[in-house]
Parts: C-alpha cells; sequence; structure tokens
C-alpha cells in the first residue's frame, strides 16, 4: 500500500513537473470544426493520467473476470464433490440396510447430475433388492428415456424384464441395444439367450453366428459352435412343414461331427413318413457313433421280425469293446425278450454288475423274464419293485429325470445331457 501512494506521488509530481515545463498554449482538434486552445504540460498529462485509467480498468475488468470463473470452477466442484458423497454415502446406505435414507439421497444424485446413469442403476438395484421390481423398471425405464444409448442401462432393463417374464419387451430392449453395438459379445449373447427363452430358435441361430468370430478362445469358441448345432437343431424340430422338417434334419447329419439328438430326431421324421428304412439306417449309425439306450429302444419299437432283432444283437456284439460291459448286457436282454427267449434273457440279466438301483429297467426285464418262464410270484414281485423304480433318464446337468428322451433338457436347456440310468451308472 505504501508503495502505491508513493508511486502515485511521484506520478503527479511528473505530471506537473511536464506542465510547468510546457506552459504555452496549444491548439487542440477534437473534430474538422472544433478546435480547443490549451496548455501543452496539461494535455500531455491529461493524455497520460487516461491512458493510466483505462489500463487500470482493463486490468481490473480482466481480475473480475479471472475471479469469477475461479469461483464457478470451485463452485462446480464443490457441487460436484458434494454430489459424489452423496453416492458414496447412498451406496454404503444401501449395504447397511437403510435403504430409505439411501434412496433419497440416490435420486438427489440422478437429478443433480443428469448425464450419469450410475445414480439410476444404483437405485434400480436397490428397489430390486427388495423386490419392488414394478418400481425398479419405472426407474430403468426413464434411465433408458434418458440415457437411450447407454449399454448398461439397457442391459440393465432388459434383466428387470427377463425377472419379470416379459420375454417380448426384453427382446425389444436387446434388439435395440445390438443395433447400437453390434460387435458387442455382451449384447449378443443376451439377445441370443432372451431369443432362446421366447423360443425364436432360428433368430436365436443368427445371433449365435455373429457371436463366436468375435470370441478370441479358441475352446470357448468350440463350446459356442455346439451351442449352434443345437439352436439348428431346435430351429429344425420346431418347423410346421414336415418336409422342410426332414429336409433340416437331413442336412444337420451330413456334418462332420453329429450329435445323438440329430439321429434320433431324423429317425423319428423318418419312421412319421413311412420310411423305416431310412429310419433304421438312421438310428444304427447313431448307434455306432453314440451307444445309447435310446437308439436300441427306437430300433426294437421297428424290429418287426426276429432278422430284424438279430441284425441288432449283432451290432451291439460289436460295441461290447467300446461300451461298458453291463450295458450291452441290459440292451441285448431287451432283444431277447423281445423274441420271448426267457432264458438268453436271463443269462444277459445274470452277467450284469451294476446293481440293481442303478438300473430302473432291471427290474422290469426280470419281470418279463419270469412272466415268459410262468412264475407268476416272482413276475409280480419284480414288477412291483419296477413300479417303485425312478424314471429312465437323467439329465446330468440338472438331474432332471424323465420317462421318455429328450435333445434338449426343458429344465436346464442343457445340450444332449440326457442318459439311461444303465449308461450313467456303467460309466
Amino acid at each position: 500500500m505504501r508503495r502505491a501512494v508513493v508511486v502515485s506521488l511521484l506520478l503527479v509530481a511528473l505530471v506537473l513537473y511536464l506542465v510547468f515545463l510546457n506552459n504555452e498554449t496549444t491548439t487542440f482538434h477534437l473534430a474538422p470544426d472544433l478546435a480547443m486552445r490549451w496548455n501543452t504540460g496539461a494535455l500531455v498529462g491529461g493524455a497520460f493520467v487516461a491512458g493510466v485509467l483505462v489500463a487500470f480498468v482493463v486490468g481490473s475488468v480482466q481480475a473480475g473476470l479471472r475471479a469469477w470463473t475461479t469461483w464457478r470452477s470451485g463452485r462446480r466442484e464443490r457441487r460436484a464433490s458434494r454430489v459424489d458423497e452423496w453416492e458414496e454415502s447412498g451406496s454404503k446406505l444401501l449395504w447397511s440396510g437403510e435403504i430409505a435414507r439411501a434412496r433419497a439421497l440416490l435420486h438427489k444424485v440422478w437429478q443433480r447430475r443428469p448425464d450419469d446413469p450410475y445414480a439410476a442403476l444404483l437405485l434400480a438395484a436397490s428397489f430390486k433388492a427388495t423386490g419392488e421390481l414394478h418400481r425398479a423398471r419405472g426407474v430403468l425405464f426413464d434411465a433408458a428415456t434418458q440415457y437411450h444409448t447407454h449399454p448398461e442401462v439397457l442391459l440393465a432393463l432388459a434383466d428387470l424384464h427377463r425377472e419379470l417374464g416379459e420375454v417380448g419387451a426384453r427382446i425389444e430392449v436387446l434388439e435395440r441395444l445390438r443395433a447400437l453395438y453390434p460387435r458387442a459379445p455382451q449384447a449378443l449373447r443376451a439377445l441370443r439367450d432372451a431369443y432362446i427363452d421366447g423360443e425364436r430358435w432360428g433368430a436365436a441361430a443368427q445371433v449365435q453366428e455373429a457371436l463366436i468370430p468375435l470370441l478370441p478362445d479358441p475352446e470357448v469358441a468350440q463350446k459356442e459352435q455346439e451351442t449352434l448345432f443345437c439352436l439348428r437343431y431346435q430351429t429344425a424340430v420346431h418347423l410346421s412343414d414336415p418336409q422342410e422338417r426332414l429336409r433340416a434334419l437331413e442336412n444337420l447329419a451330413s456334418a462332420r461331427r453329429v450329435p445323438a439328438p440329430v439321429y434320433v430326431a431324423l429317425g423319428d421324421e423318418l419312421a412319421a413318413a413311412h420310411r423305416v428304412a431310412d429310419a433304421s439306417a438312421a438310428w444304427e449309425r447313431g448307434l455306432r457313433q453314440h451307444a445309447r439306450s435310446v437308439f436300441v429302444d427306437r430300433l426294437l419299437r421297428i424290429a418287426t421280425e426276429p432278422k430284424h432283432r438279430e441284425r441288432l444283437r449283432s451290432l451291439l456284439s460289436k460295441l461290447r469293446d467300446t461300451v461298458h460291459a453291463d450295458a450291452v448286457h441290459v440292451w441285448m436282454a431287451e432283444t431277447f425278450l423281445a423274441d420271448r427267449n426267457a432264458e438268453q434273457a436271463a443269462r444277459e440279466l445274470e452277467a450284469v454288475q451294476t446293481p440293481a438301483s442303478v438300473i430302473p429297467d432291471f427290474d422290469r426285464l426280470w419281470a418279463e423274464v419270469h412272466r415268459l418262464r410262468g412264475q407268476v410270484e416272482q413276475s409280480l414281485q419284480a414288477f412291483a419293485r419296477a413300479c417303485r423304480e425312478l424314471p429312465l433318464y437323467r439329465c446330468q446337468k440338472c438331474e432332471h429325470l424323465s420317462a421318455d428322451w429328450i435333445g434338449v433338457c426343458p429344465k436346464c436347456h442343457g445340450w444332449d445331457t440326457f442318459r439311461a440310468r444303465i449308461e450313467i451308472g456303467a460309466s
């Protein structure tokens, strides 16, 4: 302050000195027709003072603008910091069980920070955690309207539609997500699963085809390739026209590696079309590649003559080196019982080493043997035990039981997971 006073006094003294030295009068023109006569020193001093005042005003304005900008920036930072604290506190309160306070804070965060959807996601998650799915859906629907291209908001909304069982709305959201991010594996997987839940097998297969090239891990890609084959199988078996269904299954059966369900379904379609010889050939091909009870059952159904069953026994004999012996014994017993040969069937059953509790059909087969022998009491006892046994087939993935073989598990959607109890026990 003292320095400023000294400088000011020196400037005033300098101006007065200039006025003293230049005391003559000078004509000063303000316009072509307007002139004024002033002391030369006073004019020079006035111009100097005016320049100082202009510089002072300009500097003051610049300093004021800098101060105002700094204040605005600090205010924004303080508000952002306060909003961050609200978001952090809201998240902690959710985990502490103080739901109402947490939701109030998160709602304030969402209002104060409209360009950030994470508060809305946390708020929806809090409603979802308490089972208020419809309120969670409302929050996410508003968020999806506000952040219509944000992938996490759209995924969360689709997942909520899944929990509410709204398959159509879920697919609509995920199709929108895929249109925005066509090469995102998360979007493709979610859309594929939604199509599967909606039983839109053809669309699911198309999405799966787009997903596989994006997978860098060869093992994962191989598993997804199997899923693609399953989806193509589902597409084929759900076609309404029998001829189209048969052609689609024949195309699948021409692949290099054909899973068992394809041979089963192809044989069923051929048998339904009264092409029994072709059906038998398809099931025999399946039995050679996949030693399964379902093929033995199918072949026995169409084995109308002893020579057909003899052919089946010959085929089963060739499997003894590659299949567990107990499974072959049970299958051979089935063929002998179809020929009403009780003694040969009994010899095959006596050779079985697997516990009877593992083979649901074991007691039924013995009951048939006793019936053919005329042993009524033993037959009734064996049939009674057979009635208490579990269903023949079981899913190896989710343990779902079924009396009939199924290509795709209806519970876990496992592909080619159903096995007869004898196959599981023997392995």
